[in-house]
């Protein structure tokens, strides 16, 4: 059986390194040298550390390229073709940061769906954000913005053939990790209402509804899933995470989160995302919601709420201190 090659971008990031263990081959498959999948690796270095280790997997090709150079990601769709062509592409995007212009993450989107197309990929999968449905859309700034454009564009491309599916995740539970996971869990408890929920999702859990799609995908077709194994208020995170580590959540003192949201414009913007999205819930103003969450767990069942992956967590160390680009001084400079 040839297996059918999966272009990953994003690969030695988190997502993308979740959803390439995710599509890992069984043992049985292993040993008889047949796969279903075999992922193509897209990084800008195939040198860095992270590559390597990619690299020694046997269901992985790393393949160089930037997503900012059109002419490197033609090259790469074909040398594909004497494999039988790109099956399936994963759009995963970096994160240009708090406040960050993302005219760039807008265009690579848009252009790796135009080549997918013209390439006939059988199975498109965008990597977005889960935003409390598309009301306020026209009004997104920045990444939102860009994300919102993209996954237009993508639906646009649909008319002409192709075949997409758009996963919406939530707020990452990694970004409760290290330091800069203390800072964001006093800066939610400092700022939230009580009563306000956040949709929270594992991000080896994005990578496993992605894998879910791969292998079913007539059944995601044309289809929104919202990426969600929680949804909880800070208080409740609290419980859980007291309930599976026996610790109580890192957190910074409330006057130093409160000193941060007031001289750091995006973290009040962050803050006013999610109270928005809590309200968009509680009014019940986005009507698929629930079931784009239950398209999500029929690719992947087994989403882990918040307990679960603190407990899966407490005895794990922190991957990454400065996760999503995010760092302590330009925090409190409010660069980010």
């Amino acid at each position: 059986m040839t297996p059918k090659l999966v272009l990953v971008t994003g690969a030695t990031g988190r997502q993308g390194s979740s959803l390439i263990h995710a599509l890992r081959p069984a043992d049985s498959e292993a040993h008889s040298g047949e796969h279903e999948f075999h992922v193509l690796a897209l990084t800008r270095n195939a040198k860095s550390p992270s590559a390597k280790s990619l690299a020694l997997q046997p269901h992985v090709t790393v393949v160089e390229g930037n997503l900012d150079s059109i002419v490197s990601i033609y090259r790469i769709f074909e040398e594909a073709k004497s494999n039988g062509g790109i099956w399936g592409v994963c759009c995963i995007l970096a994160f240009p940061g708090l406040g960050a212009n993302a005219d760039g993450e807008e265009a690579q989107g848009r252009a790796l769906a135009n080549i997918s197309l013209e390439y006939d990929v059988s199975n498109f999968i965008l990597s977005s954000v889960e935003r409390g449905g598309e009301r306020d859309d026209d009004r997104s700034v920045l990444d939102r913005l860009a994300k919102v454009r993209i996954e237009r564009h993508v639906k646009e491309l649909g008319k002409k053939g192709l075949s997409w599916t758009i996963l919406r995740p939530g707020f990452f539970m990694e970004n409760y990790e290290g330091t800069i996971g203390s800072i964001t869990v006093g800066v939610l408890k400092a700022g939230l209402q009580p009563t306000t929920t956040i949709q929270l999702i594992a991000v080896d859990d994005i990578g496993r509804v992605a894998a879910g799609v791969l292998k079913s995908p007539e059944l995601f077709q044309e289809q929104i899933l919202c990426v969600v194994g929680d949804h909880c208020t800070m208080k409740e995170q609290e419980e859980a995470y007291e309930r599976a580590t026996g610790r109580s959540l890192p957190n910074i003192p409330a006057f130093l989160a409160r000193t941060l949201i007031s001289i750091n414009g995006h973290t009040k913007g962050l803050i006013a995302d999610i109270e928005r999205v809590h309200k968009i819930k509680e009014e019940g103003a986005a009507p698929d919601h629930d079931s784009q969450v239950a398209a999500a767990k029929r690719a992947y069942p087994n989403i882990q709420n918040f307990e679960t992956w603190a407990k899966e967590r407490a005895s794990t160390p922190s991957r990454d201190r400065q996760w999503n680009k995010v760092t302590i001084g330009k925090l409190f400079t409010g660069q980010q």
